[in-house]
């Protein structure tokens, strides 16, 4: 399907609230819900195709292994000691004739002190190839974008919640009152891949986007700008304000395609963009894969 033949949708992004509670009630009554919220899309629209929906069952592929282009920055340091050190807000620090120059990007890990070096990155628009909407697995799943450049680079975008060293993440609860901060975090692709399948034994999956160039390029600018803004005091909420959720929002600011999903969910957004056409073939990475050229 190519990007001027798709029919847009009209409505918008995310869950109402569902109704109030209070203490234990209220926790019953968000796992339930999760619980229900976890089953498999039922779509009840014409739109899914033959192809689509062969492409819902096909077996994972395999991948190439990533490299990344960080200019030289300081040594791992941490900073926020108070929180998770693999995420931290970011900066912009100029944008000059589509040469963007990023500070606080996350790229290797120290082993031995398990603190990651964050540094600049410098971006080229013009050598923009790729863009992936991407899912990682482990709990509710998450959701993030990568944008892959011609000189190597490769930049995943993410929202994440900011939580305290040690903290356990609890998206049922927790995550749907208030109690963490949102952060966007920027991260060289094989920084990513290194904490999620190496470090984690979790698996990834990069779907490349059916856009057109400009679409492609929209949607880099509309995801820096999202990353880069003033977000103090925004709280994370695992349907309404997510991985998952703002991900769809840097893909309507740069496509026009207003997608309603009813169901928040980081499988079930890749499923309804997949039925809807706007994926190709995803590319797998696990803990046999990953690190292999």
């Amino acid at each position: 399907m190519s990007p001027g033949n798709r029919t847009k949708d009209h409505g918008g992004v995310g869950l109402k609230p569902h109704g109030e509670g209070r203490g234990k009630l209220y926790s019953i009554y968000m796992r339930f819900l999760l619980l229900l919220l976890s089953f498999p899309l039922l779509a009840s629209n014409t739109y899914s195709q033959t192809d689509a929906l062969a492409d819902l069952l096909r077996a994972p592929g395999a991948a190439v292994a990533d490299f990344a282009v960080p200019l030289s920055g300081p040594a791992a340091v941490e900073t926020y000691p108070d929180y998770e050190q693999d995420r931290k807000p970011a900066a912009q620090v100029s944008n000059t004739g589509g040469v963007r120059l990023l500070s606080g990007v996350r790229f290797e890990r120290d082993a031995e002190k398990n603190i990651y070096r964050w540094g600049e990155l410098k971006l080229e628009d013009a050598a923009l190839e790729e863009v992936y909407f991407g899912f990682r697995s482990a709990s509710v799943g998450h959701n993030f974008l990568l944008f892959t450049f011609r000189d190597g680079a490769k930049l995943v975008v993410e929202v994440l919640p900011w939580k305290k060293k040690g903290e356990k993440f609890d998206p049922i609860v927790a995550g749907t009152t208030g109690k963490y901060d949102l952060v966007w975090n920027l991260v060289s692709f094989d920084s990513f891949l290194e904490t999620a399948v190496g470090s984690q034994g979790l698996y990834v999956d990069v779907y490349p986007m059916k856009l057109s160039r400009e679409e492609k390029l929209r949607m880099l600018d509309a995801a820096i700008a999202e990353a880069t803004r003033d977000y103090r005091g925004e709280k994370y909420h695992t349907l309404l304000n997510s991985c998952s959720s703002n991900a769809l929002k840097v893909f309507t600011k740069g496509t026009g395609h207003h997608l309603l999903i009813a169901r928040m969910l980081p499988s079930v957004v890749i499923k309804h963009l997949k039925l809807r056409g706007f994926l190709g073939a995803a590319q797998h990475y696990d803990t046999t894969n990953w690190n292999k050229p």
